[in-house]
């Protein structure tokens, strides 16, 4: 254990806790990379990726081959070896990652497996940008406004269940979030969940979203209008319903001094948008004043970045998170929807690791 890399020694010790060779071997299985009885089995490749190698990708096969024989006694020839890495084992490796992950993520978010087996993929969206010089304006325009300035987007969707990426695109800096979560639309299937942050905010997406017979969890934008149906409209004589009497307006503020820090409430039956009204659940969640304090010091930042004002009614609102969702009660019930939101903070680390790992570095001229 003491050769093993800094980065692979969280894993080895959930792999060790978590999974046993029982269970590995049956995983191996599953997936075609353990067919027949072998003295090469799911423990070994498992050992080799994440106990006895810290560099496995560079380590000579000749010298994989004595590390295995040294370690457990499976004597193999470095030909042999190089035959069992192949694609069935990519799958195996990606099995045993997804399956620990799942462990985690049920774990931190308390949130049950069961929540997770009534989704057929949970997808999230989320982007990252970073700059480039100037030099490459005219292929990469960034995203501060000025034709001068240049940057690269780059958009990543991918199933939090599988670990699959379904979408990735590298894109100029200035590339509108929204836009590329509508073309990504047409690939939503039924029983899918939905997570994206506000920058991919649409009702018609969200309406296409439900159409499609899948599920959607947003946050909800602070200028969006959300209506609830008024008890008692008005008429005309020959009976005929008066349009601007159908829904009642609510108003975020009222309900955000009923809640206490920490608090959770449910509108079960909204219609979000002046002229969309779209059905929704609706679901605030009162911040503490520690995570209220932090947002307003961040908007702060962002607003002397971009060199603009956040209407003070608007400030008072962030200290309440608004989600909507068309998830049923009995699917997801009240208490779960923050929990489940938040696994979109899973792309956020995601790609912060993935700068990180790919060491990225800034474009010289």
């Amino acid at each position: 254990m003491s050769i093993i890399s800094d980065e692979l020694y969280l894993f080895a010790q959930e792999l060790q806790t978590s999974l046993s060779s029982t269970v590995l071997h049956d995983m191996a299985k599953q997936v075609g990379f353990v067919q027949r009885l072998s003295k090469y089995q799911a423990n070994e490749l498992i050992a080799l990726c994440s106990w006895y190698s810290q560099e496995i990708a560079s380590t000579s096969l000749t010298q994989l081959c004595s590390l295995l024989d040294a370690s457990t006694g499976v004597l193999m020839s470095p030909e042999g070896l190089n035959q069992r890495f192949n694609p069935v084992a990519v799958a195996f490796l990606r099995e045993v990652f997804s399956n620990l992950l799942q462990q985690k993520l049920c774990s931190t978010h308390s949130l049950s497996a069961h929540m997770f087996s009534l989704f057929h993929r949970i997808r999230i969206l989320d982007a990252t940008v970073f700059q480039l010089p100037d030099t490459f304006a005219a292929n990469y325009q960034g995203s501060g406004g000025s034709s001068n300035t240049a940057g690269v987007k780059i958009q990543l969707e991918y199933d939090l269940l599988s670990g699959q990426f379904l979408h990735v695109q590298v894109g100029p800096g200035k590339n509108n979030d929204k836009t590329y979560g509508t073309a990504c639309i047409h690939t939503v299937e039924k029983d899918d969940l939905c997570l994206r942050d506000l920058g991919y905010f649409d009702l018609k997406d969200l309406q296409a979203i439900h159409d499609k017979e899948a599920y959607y969890i947003s946050r909800l934008k602070l200028n969006t209008r959300v209506y609830v149906k008024n008890p008692e409209p008005e008429y005309f004589k020959n009976g005929t319903l008066k349009k601007q009497t159908e829904y009642l307006q609510l108003h975020m503020t009222e309900f955000m001094h009923q809640l206490e820090q920490g608090e959770t409430m449910e509108i079960p039956d909204a219609y979000i948008g002046q002229n969309q009204k779209l059905p929704a659940r609706v679901i605030l969640h009162r911040l503490t004043e520690d995570q209220t304090q932090t947002r307003l010091k961040n908007q702060l930042i962002r607003e002397k970045k971009k060199g603009i004002i956040m209407k003070e009614k608007s400030k008072r609102l962030m200290g309440m998170n608004v989600y909507i969702t068309n998830t049923s009660p009995q699917v997801v019930p009240t208490e779960y929807v923050h929990a489940l939101y938040s696994l979109r903070w899973q792309i956020e680390i995601y790609l912060k690791h993935g700068n990180h790992s790919l060491k990225l570095m800034p474009v010289k001229r």
